[in-house]
């Protein structure tokens, strides 16, 4: 009977699986087909009622609108950036910041990309950065693989963290808990990450030659993420660093063990928009998520938030769900998407008063918003739906019974590898975290494990694995041309990604030692 029990609980993923690698579904698609059967398998062989189904629907609905505010905003607020020329700007200081070709392909793929995925995400930085690679002159191959590995280290707290809000929701772990440690943990992929790029731009010639800048870079862009977190500032913990390691790797340059930078020039758009001017929604970002976590700020924006209630639910098997009396809250200081927003409106005045505003510019960002999640939006909040039906109706907790026969240490190690699956393929972190966190979940309560621990592997895995998942191959392809294929690239990048999620793997092992559930 448990055979049977753990089959139809592990039917939601393989459908959804099923649905994107076998039928060649779109997300959406296969998303609807795995909440489907869910509901199924939870209402014939679990118990669940019409009310329970219902309620976990509803909380994975709520959950869905908490991360994609994030995602809408912060898409809008680069495609408004990219309309108005800040992106190339910032894009062109960085290409004239060096002649050295090893620190180039660093600057790029590995901190520039970064500091994209901090604020942008959705395949951006691989769009952005591997053009700027072929120009640079590497083969196409090398540069859309670096591009892919280096910004993977960044997607966790990509996107304005909506990953990392993610996993914290689904896997009942609050984030003040979960940021700093997922932050120094975040240092071992870092560092793979940048010496990954080393070795696709200069073999392991490169590697030497930049493992002493790529350490410094690490250890300050780790350093820097867990200060942030420390902060309350999440949002912003991907791209901070990335610029941080930017500078560093830029001040690289004019030592003597680096070929010297180019002449400086102030890089301009057509309209004449300088680097300072073009980095300013991004300065205004940091300042307001800084900001939005002062402690007497946070006390007093505590109430304005909006959240619905659950009540208990139970299954005809007894398996309880919880009351909830505010589920996934959205605040509206401490929330992302009004920061976001905030900082377009101000950029909007800056620019509109120096006169470097663009005419529609905001309704064109609107459009390039929606046509860019719309897929993703459906896409997530069925995903999410089937999860919460998956987890409230104690599929996931037949799921972990399974995981158990592992034993804690096989486990460990493996965690990362099923965010790592889900994130390569779906495409995305926070995709991935909504489909196994419920599994990891219980897992990590049958095992006797830390949650915390658990699900930082589960989002670590998630990071590498969305980096160097197909779709970001696709889209490395698309912008790059030159008669390349996708499967030269995914045999170029995907063994650095494994490599590192081992890593990961490793070190998280090494870690339960000292952490204890």
């Amino acid at each position: 009977m448990f055979f049977v029990r753990f089959t139809v609980a592990a039917l939601p993923v393989l459908a959804l699986l099923g649905g994107i690698l076998w039928l060649k579904w779109r997300a959406f698609r296969a998303a609807a087909l795995a909440w489907l059967v869910a509901v199924a398998g939870a209402a014939v062989l679990f118990g669940a009622g019409p009310a329970l189904l219902a309620s976990a629907s509803a909380k994975g609905l709520s959950l869905a609108l908490l991360v994609m505010l994030i995602v809408w905003a912060a898409v809008f607020l680069y495609s408004l950036a990219d309309d108005l020329g800040a992106v190339r700007v910032i894009a062109s200081k960085i290409m004239s910041s060096t002649r050295d070709p090893l620190l180039l392909a660093l600057l790029l793929s590995w901190t520039f990309s970064g500091f994209m995925q901090g604020i942008a995400g959705f395949g951006v930085p691989v769009a952005v950065v591997a053009p700027l690679m072929v120009l640079a002159g590497f083969p196409p191959v090398r540069a859309i693989a670096a591009a892919m590995i280096g910004h993977s280290w960044a997607i966790t707290f990509g996107s304005m963290g909506s990953s990392f809000f993610t996993i914290g929701l689904v896997m009942g772990v609050e984030g003040t808990a979960l940021g700093p440690m997922l932050a120094l943990l975040f240092f071992v992929p870092i560092l793979v990450t940048g010496l990954s790029v080393a070795h696709i731009a200069g073999g392991w010639a490169g590697v030497r030659r930049a493992a002493p800048v790529v350490v410094v870079a690490a250890i300050a862009m780790d350093l820097a993420m867990w200060a942030l977190n420390v902060l309350g500032a999440a949002p912003v913990s991907s791209m901070l660093p990335g610029l941080l390691g930017t500078l560093i790797l830029w001040g690289a340059g004019r030592t003597a063990f680096y070929h010297q930078a180019s002449a400086e020039t102030e890089a301009r758009s057509p309209s004449g928009l300088s680097f300072r001017w073009a980095f300013l929604p991004y300065a205004l970002l940091t300042i307001f998520s800084v900001l939005a976590n002062v402690p007497a700020v946070k006390t007093n924006a505590a109430p304005l938030r909006f959240a619905l209630r659950f009540p208990e639910q139970a299954t005809a098997q007894d398996f309880v769900v919880k009351a909830s009396s505010a589920y996934a809250p959205i605040q509206l200081v401490g929330h992302p998407a009004p920061l976001l927003i905030l900082s377009a409106l101000i950029t909007y005045g800056v620019y509109s008063s120096r006169g470097t505003w663009k005419a529609g510019a905001a309704v064109r960002a609107w459009r390039a918003t929606v046509r860019q999640t719309t897929g993703t939006t459906v896409a997530v909040s069925l995903m999410v739906m089937m999860a919460l039906v998956v987890a409230d109706s104690g599929m996931a907790a037949v799921l972990a019974q399974g995981a158990e026969a592992l034993g804690r240490e096989i486990y460990l190690v493996t965690s990362p590898f099923i965010g790592l699956l889900g994130a390569f393929v779906t495409g995305s972190n926070t995709n991935s975290n909504v489909m196994f966190g419920p599994l990891q979940l219980y897992a990590s309560q049958a095992l006797a494990l830390s949650t915390v621990l658990v699900a930082a592997a589960q989002t670590l895995g998630g990071s590498i694995g969305s980096g160097v998942a197909p779709d970001k191959a696709l889209i490395g392809v698309s912008v790059v041309g030159k008669d390349v294929r996708e499967g030269e690239v995914m045999r170029q990048a995907l063994p650095y990604g494994l490599l590192c999620v081992l890593s990961i793997g490793v070190q998280i092992l090494l870690v339960s030692a000292v952490v204890r559930p």
